[in-house]
Formats: structure tokens, sequence, C-alpha cells
């Protein structure tokens, strides 16, 4: 994944392209920035752009150090994710973060020179986990860095690290991504339809990596239908239908914070079409007819209650009440209009 196919992150390549451009390296970059937003592409495409056998400012992607290092094949560019069990010390036992055996692993090669290419590259995937004994291990490497060695820290955030790694690292910010942007390449990268790319780019909350595992995973999908079917029955249901419907769903508790989250789109949508009746601004676009059916059914003051119980539902939820509770109480509270509601989409 070369830098162009990066989302929203033009600060970042800016200064990583720069760096190449200009042959001031670093011998080590500290990538901090929440998790989706290409923090661990952007590595990728870094080391590429080191090592590519024609770049022009980016790397080609296509030439066999390329393709070698996308597919983790390359051996002078080594990845530290011990999540998903990449490791450089395979009999490493520590599950919790990066643990000194990694680190002992890192400086015994780092002393050799490339293999194949240019830049030997390191990547430590959740640094802010490393023990503390691994992060003053890696200070001896950073102190004193190795030629043609580039080691690439990813982070959520500087705080956890060690005062004196983060001192030693060229400091590369990662933002949150807009929502147009995530739905503009969800619809042109994954062909997306564009009223379920808007959904999930809305939900995603500024990640583009969480987006793209909703839109390939069918399971998502199916939760959102679910739910969105359920608010829409809640309009005429009586109040044993609601129990029942609290009790199913608290079920699916790890999934709680993202149904909470596509209840209140659902009624922001239906508020924005009352508002406007600009389809364009809806997130939903897919049930774009129901949406104004229930815009024209539903008071201003109803749709606010109901925004209210949603909100409520979520601060119940940071404060760990009981999921069926706290479903209960929210479908109780999304009281049936006084005026007969138009019939359902068939």
């Amino acid at each position: 994944m070369p830098f162009r196919d990066l989302v929203d992150q033009d600060h970042a390549v800016l200064l990583l392209r720069t760096a190449v451009r200009t042959g001031r390296v670093s011998h080590a970059y500290l990538f901090v920035g929440p998790r989706g937003v290409g923090r661990h592409n952007a590595a990728i495409a870094f080391a590429q752009l080191l090592n590519c056998e024609r770049a022009d400012g980016d790397a080609c992607g296509q030439c066999r150090t390329c393709t070698l290092i996308a597919s983790g094949q390359h051996p002078d560019v080594r990845v530290v994710d011990v999540a998903q069990g990449r490791l450089l010390d395979p009999e490493d036992t520590t599950k919790t973060g990066i643990g000194i055996k990694q680190v002992l692993a890192l400086r015994r090669e780092v002393v050799y020179p490339p293999y194949q290419s240019r830049w030997k590259v390191y990547v430590l995937v959740d640094a802010e986990a490393m023990t503390n004994e691994a992060a003053n291990s890696l200070l001896k490497v950073l102190e004193e860095p190795p030629a043609r060695v580039v080691i690439v820290l990813i982070a959520e955030s500087t705080v956890p690290l060690l005062p004196t790694v983060v001192s030693r690292c060229q400091l590369v910010r990662f933002s949150l991504i807009p929502s147009p942007a995530i739905e503009r390449a969800l619809v042109e990268r994954y062909g997306v339809p564009k009223g379920r790319a808007r959904f999930v780019a809305a939900l995603a909350g500024g990640e583009l990596g969480r987006a793209v595992r909703w839109v390939t995973s069918e399971e998502t999908q199916q939760r959102r239908e679910q739910m969105l079917d359920l608010l829409e029955r809640l309009e005429q249901a009586d109040p044993l239908d609601r129990l029942d419907a609290a009790e199913e769903f608290a079920k699916d508790k790890d999934n709680l914070p993202e149904l909470l989250e596509i209840a209140l789109f659902w009624y922001r949508d239906i508020l924005v079409w009352q508002q406007t009746g600009d389809e364009e601004q809806l997130i939903n676009l897919d049930r774009r007819d129901r949406i104004a059916a229930l815009a024209t059914a539903l008071s201003l003051a109803l749709l606010n209650a109901r925004i209210q119980a949603v909100e409520d539902a979520k601060d119940a939820l940071e404060m760990n009440v009981h999921p069926r509770l706290l479903l209960e109480t929210l479908f109780l509270r999304i009281t049936p209009p006084t005026e007969p509601m138009p019939g359902r989409r068939t």
C-alpha cells in the first residue's frame, strides 16, 4: 500500500515523503493516533518508499520489493504485532504487550546490514503496551542507532511510553478521518452502495479500518438491519412486545454500544428530514422512504424525547447498568405517536 492509497492523512504523508526525498530519514519514528486511521498502512508505505526499486516520490507498489513488503515476506522489513502473533522471537510467551525477548531479538538483528534492500525497517505495533524492561532495552538502540535501520513505533498516545523513548523518535501524528472521506473510500475502493457507505462512515467514528471491517462483515450488516426493523416495529408495539425485544437484544451485549449508535442515527435522520427534507444529509439513505413517512407522523417533541432516551441509555451503559434493564427502559420510553402510523414498507 503506497502513500497514495492512504485516506486523509496528508500531513503525515508529507512529512515522511519529504524525509525520503531530502535524505533526512530519522532512525526512529513514533506514529501516534487512533486505531483504524492508517498508522500501520503508513508504516508499510514508508518501508516501501525507502526500498522501492523504482520510486518516484512514492513507492510503485508493484516491483518485487514492494510486493514482498506488502505481503510481509521481505527479510529487511519486520513487524512485531503481539495481538496478531507476529514476533521476532517466536518463543516469547508475553501476551499483554511487547516483551523483552522481542527487543533483544531486534537488537541482535540490527547490527547486521540490510540483506536485500537499502534499509531495514522494524515496525512495533501497540508500542504503548511495551513492558518497561523492553522499553529500557530498546532505548539502547535508539541512543546508538545503527546505520540503515529505521524503527517505527505505533501507539495511540505518547503518555504510556517512557519519555526518554519518545524524545528519541520523530513524532508523526495521525488524525481521525472525516466521514465524507471514509464514505468515498468505501464507495470507490470497496464498491459499497452509497446509502450503506454513508451509514457505515458515520458510525465508524473517523476510523476507516473499523468501517472496512463492517462492510466486509455480513454479521454487522444484519445487526444494523435488525435494529432498524425493531425501531420501526416499536412505533406500534405494545409493552409486552417491547420487553420481549429488550430480552432478545440484551443477548448481544458486546455490540450494545453500536446498536445504540444505530438508534441515535435513525432518529437523527428523521429529525433532519423533518427540518430540511434533504436526502443528501441522511445517514440511512437506503431507508429514505420510511424516514420521510416517520418525519410526518412524529412530532418534534416526540423525536427530541426519543433522542434523549437513547442518550440516557448510552449514559446508563457507561455506568454498567444491566443491558436488559437498560433496553427495557429505552424501548418503553419510545412511546407510539398519538396519530395513526403510515403503512410500513413491504
